[in-house]
């Protein structure tokens, strides 16, 4: 998923398709370089990580998710942001 020049605050809502256990999903979000408030869909559960509420203006972030069949939910297990 791949979320440019994002204009406004945004949610990241629940990915089209069947998933399959394991599968892995990565997000890419920029903003038009003002800081967007984000929300998760409940879908997606941070493990061992806090799911990021904001952009930062201008850097990339990058969410790296696997699914978890026996919870439903897309397990966020990486986050790296543009230094």
């Amino acid at each position: 998923i791949i979320l440019n020049g994002q204009a406004v605050d945004f949610t990241v809502n629940l990915p089209t398709g069947a998933p399959r256990d394991g599968q892995k999903l990565l997000i890419r979000i920029k903003d038009d370089g003002v800081a967007r408030a984000i929300t998760w869909n409940s879908v997606f559960k941070g493990v061992g990580i806090t799911l990021p509420t904001t952009t930062v203006p201008n850097k990339v972030l990058y969410v790296g998710c696997i699914y978890n069949a026996d919870s439903s939910k897309w397990d966020t297990i990486a986050l790296k942001q543009e230094a």
